[in-house]
């Protein structure tokens, strides 16, 4: 049986670009760009007509997605680091046929592949969504040597578990008691 085993201690700046990653890569990240930009072009566009108020608005609305936004997600994820215990405990990961076991301390809990709905591999880490909002986060730097081959194991038990329906075990497991 192939095991892959890794220990992840997240940092803060790990955090913040899953953070950044997860915002502006969703709909609303891209339209709260666009609406930057657009405020802008719209004040570069209109300067000599606009009074100083609306102009003042427009940067402001400029700086809110492009500026503000990543500066509140960096105080975000260096707050959480300082205030989660889980997240300032390394987790031991464990890649294998069932799933993917992760432990700290005497706990431990067991994600099945077929939890898992989305993996995104970028140059920087892979990440794994159990959810739209919760998600794994393997960085590249700290899995080392086994960065790679943790991310074709996963492809394959993600591909090979893609259609899998939990409840027709569960009508298996209920056919098998009944006989």
């Amino acid at each position: 049986m192939k095991e892959i085993n890794f220990d992840v201690d997240l940092t803060t700046g790990e955090l913040y670009r899953f953070s950044m990653r997860h915002t502006y890569c969703s709909a609303s990240g891209i339209v709260g760009l666009f609406i930057s930009l657009g405020s802008w072009g719209l004040c570069a566009l209109r300067y000599r007509v606009l009074d100083r108020t609306a102009i003042m608005a427009l940067i402001f609305t400029g700086f809110l997605f492009t500026v503000i936004q990543p500066v509140m997600l960096y105080s975000k994820a260096k707050a959480q680091k300082k205030r989660n215990e889980d997240i300032n405990s390394a987790l031991h990961y464990r890649l294998h046929e069932t799933g993917i076991s992760v432990s700290q301390g005497e706990q431990e809990v067991l994600v099945k592949w077929y939890e898992i709905r989305k993996r995104i591999k970028t140059g920087s880490a892979l990440y794994l969504y159990m959810s739209p909002v919760r998600a794994f986060i393997f960085p590249k730097a700290q899995l080392g040597a086994e960065y790679e081959p943790a991310c074709a194991m996963i492809e394959e038990y993600m591909e090979k578990f893609k259609d899998y329906e939990p409840a027709q075990e569960e009508e298996q497991n209920e056919q098998g008691d009944n006989e």
